[in-house]
């Protein structure tokens, strides 16, 4: 059986990179705490609303079967309607998570790590960048009203 707490190949220099992290004090840090708070506030109602409305869908199918079999259009039911519009509602909110991803929760993760001792290459520098710029005409236009 395989040794499961090997190294991965690459070695040992990420293991030591990653102990040497104090991971308390991440935690603790205000960018951590303002990432986490952030990706909660988008998360939990997202998945709220996306589990009420799976429930409604399940409800509806179980309790009102002549609604769901009534036709929309030519042998297409309002419960195939309302199945199909799963699949729109998790393509959408999947989209809406990446948007907010990329706009706020990659750039606070970077700050994240730059105070954690790693400045996270090329892409972790460029979205440190975008967050500033974002956040500094935020509170130009905060400023000028």
């Amino acid at each position: 059986m395989a040794d499961s707490t090997s190294a991965p190949q690459g070695g040992a220099a990420a293991d030591d990179h990653v102990r040497g992290v104090d991971w308390e004090a991440v935690e603790r840090s205000p960018e951590f705490q303002e990432l986490v708070s952030r990706r909660r506030a988008f998360v939990l109602p997202a998945t709220i609303f996306f589990l009420a409305y799976y429930m409604a869908f399940i409800l509806l199918a179980g309790y009102a079967e002549d609604f769901m079999a009534s036709s929309v259009y030519e042998g297409l039911t309002v419960g195939y309607c309302l199945a199909l519009t799963q699949f729109l509602m998790v393509f959408t909110l999947g989209i809406l998570y990446l948007r907010k991803a990329d706009r706020e929760y990659d750039p606070l993760a970077q700050r994240v790590l730059t105070r954690a001792g790693d400045d996270g290459g090329d892409a972790g520098r460029e979205a440190e960048g975008r967050f500033a710029r974002r956040e500094a005409g935020a509170a130009t236009r905060g400023a000028g009203r």
